[in-house]
């Protein structure tokens, strides 16, 4: 595919650019990135629909680095923050229990043990792995997001940013899995103590509520924490 000199950036990430281009969004990635990867994302959005966690559909063309995407307007959570941080964290864990509450059945999405060790080193499965089958082992899994984040919320334009009343639009599912959802709550802690280490403690004032109403002991959470800390590292 190519696109005609009309298309405008709207993102850039390690792997891929994102534009808008006649109504619609195309992620277009890196041609080392590896094909299959991106089938593969394309596989989990359409289970992500299925569980009516979102609504943004693909669609295939011509060219495997290529994902076509349905458009969706506004602004990312992170614009809003600044103005409004307390209703932000309060909504990013409003995020959180929409994702967990979603029903799972039937679903194709893979359980995070599954896919974990792809990337590991032998010695790092010795890490994650143990840790993965005994916190899925204590805890009931459900969907997470993992990778849930300020700029992974979608807001409509120029709304006042109230948590328990705006609408909002979570993207990028590419890492979704099954999965105690400890492992969500830590991995979005690794990544606030990687980018804003002055925003960790806001967000597990937000979260934690939550957390310790899933009966998830602070030890289980930051075993986790090693888990998505190591994880995360093959992103980079």
């Amino acid at each position: 595919m190519t696109f005609d000199g009309t298309e405008k950036l709207i993102g850039t990430g390690a792997q891929a650019k994102v534009y808008l281009y006649k109504g619609f969004a195309y992620k277009v990635y890196n041609q080392t990135y590896p094909a299959e990867w991106i089938s593969f994302e394309k596989e989990q959005q359409k289970a992500v629909n299925k569980a009516g966690l979102c609504t943004v559909k693909y669609y295939d063309i011509d060219d495997p680095h290529i994902i076509k995407m349905d458009l969706v307007e506004g602004d990312q959570l992170e614009k809003s923050v600044p103005a409004a941080p307390e209703e932000g964290f309060k909504l990013l864990a409003r995020a959180f229990r929409f994702v967990h509450n979603a029903d799972a059945g039937n679903t194709t999405i893979p359980p995070l043990f599954a896919t974990a060790a792809l990337t590991l080193t032998e010695e790092e499965k010795t890490q994650v792995l143990p840790i993965i089958e005994r916190l899925s082992q204590k805890y009931k899994s459900c969907i997470c997001h993992l990778d849930m984040h300020f700029l992974n919320i979608m807001l409509p334009p120029d709304t006042p940013l109230v948590a328990d009343k705006i609408n909002y639009t979570i993207i990028d599912w590419m890492n979704v899995r099954l999965a105690p959802p400890v492992f969500d709550y830590a991995r979005t802690y690794v990544i606030f103590d990687e980018f804003a280490k002055d925003a960790v403690g806001f967000y597990k004032a937000a979260v934690w509520p939550d957390v310790q109403a899933l009966d998830i002991s602070e030890e289980d959470f930051f075993e986790a924490v090693k888990v998505c800390t190591i994880l995360r590292s093959h992103e980079k």
